[in-house]
């Protein structure tokens, strides 16, 4: 059988017959289907954007489309992405990352572009900040607030008008609930008089002072809180020459952090006490006194909150004697948990370990109770020991 001659007779008639599908007319039928592309038949692009509100002054937002194309928005107004896109394609807009601040979320943001997308709007709301950090310039006295992502450890700094906590002011402290801070003035050399004050953290971490400042009886050299946050404790220096140094138990409200004034009296130190301390979640204070710089000093455990035997005030109360340390101790941190405490000797350039007690005592650990770092293991040490902390995940 000879197939490919009658194949190439039926194409031969279908031509003639414009196609086989009939008609009287002998004119070819034109395909713009077909044939090179000329540009004719492109497909449009158009711009995706639309509108941010409710952005605090300072704060930034991340916007994306679908997934990427990045866009930074700065303030509240109208936005549009660089990258368009063709007619027929699917958009996504989505908060890349949030402002430090407030929590911003987005509406009527994906669809597919049929014109220019300009509806997409992203509302930004302030939100109670829980992961704070905050940052006292003494010089100023100016309080710096910082969100931090717990995730990455990124710091992002929050809107808001600075707050000034006095000039000099050397301590801030941040109660469990991340809702009001406290600063302390120590008073000697800043122009100040030494004092307490307190602060409400409100939404998108700005600080606004409360009421309640209290002035101390002389200058303030540290400040702790209980584990509650009910109650704040300072050390102040002796009001004459030679005198003690003393504890004052000042309440705080719980509603409004507000801090009340001085409860009991004075629980009275040595007049050389230098700095206080609170265990890691429990209610005990440790009181470090060089003594000078050629002998031992010591570190005192007081109960406090919860743990003081003084149920009306809350004052600290004595748990045991002094416990002595190396020389010139001028630093001290905890384990996470509260089982071992740890006192930087700068004098010696040495650490004196203790085990704590239930009760909150402190016993030099055995049978070592004294480390010595050294730079590389070498030998003398050369190291000058300043400063110390404890890994808080305890590993």
């Amino acid at each position: 059988m000879k197939i490919q001659p009658m194949a190439l007779v039926i194409a031969a008639a279908c031509a003639a017959l414009s196609g086989c599908g009939g008609g009287g007319s002998s004119t070819p039928s034109s395909n713009t289907n077909t044939g090179a592309n000329t540009g004719a038949n492109t497909p449009a692009s158009y711009a995706v954007g639309g509108s941010v509100s409710g952005l605090l002054s300072g704060e930034t937002v991340q916007l994306l489309n679908n997934g990427s194309d990045p866009l930074t928005v700065n303030a509240d107004g109208s936005f549009t992405f660089a990258t368009q896109l063709a007619a027929g394609s699917p958009y996504n807009v989505t908060v890349g990352t949030q402002p430090g601040g407030a929590s911003c979320s987005v509406s009527a943001g994906s669809g597919t572009v049929a014109s220019a997308v300009s509806n997409v709007a992203v509302t930004c709301s302030p939100v109670l900040m829980k992961n704070i950090a905050l940052f006292l310039d003494s010089a100023g006295g100016t309080i710096l607030t910082y969100a931090y992502d717990a995730a990455s450890g990124q710091l992002t700094g929050l809107a808001g008008p600075d707050v000034s906590a006095g000039a000099g002011s050397n301590r801030i402290l941040v109660d469990a609930s991340a809702t009001h801070v406290y600063t302390l003035t120590p008073g000697s050399g800043t122009g100040a008089p030494p004092r307490l004050a307190a602060f409400k953290v409100g939404l998108g971490g700005v600080l606004t002072a409360t009421s309640g400042v209290q002035t101390l009886a002389a200058n303030g050299l540290d400040a702790v809180l209980d584990v509650a946050g009910q109650n704040a404790y300072v050390l102040q220096a002796p009001v004459s020459p030679g005198g003690a140094t003393t504890i004052m138990t000042y309440p705080i409200d719980p509603s409004t952090g507000a801090i009340n004034a001085k409860v009991g009296t004075p629980v009275v130190l040595t007049p050389t006490t230098t700095r206080i301390y609170r265990s890691p979640g429990a209610d005990y204070l440790y009181a470090l006194d060089p003594v000078d710089k050629t002998q031992p000093g010591t570190v005192t455990a007081l109960a406090i909150g919860a743990n003081s035997t003084n149920t009306t005030t809350l004052q600290p109360t004595a748990v045991s004697v002094a416990v002595p340390t190396g020389t010139l101790p001028v630093d001290m941190a905890f384990t996470p948990k509260g089982e071992f405490a740890y006192v930087l000797n700068r004098g010696s350039d040495t650490v004196s370990i203790y085990t704590i007690s239930t009760d909150g005592s402190l016993t030099p650990l055995s049978p070592n109770p004294t480390f010595t770092p050294t730079l590389d293991g070498s030998l003398p040490n050369t190291a000058v020991l300043v400063s110390m902390t404890i890994d808080p995940s305890g590993q």
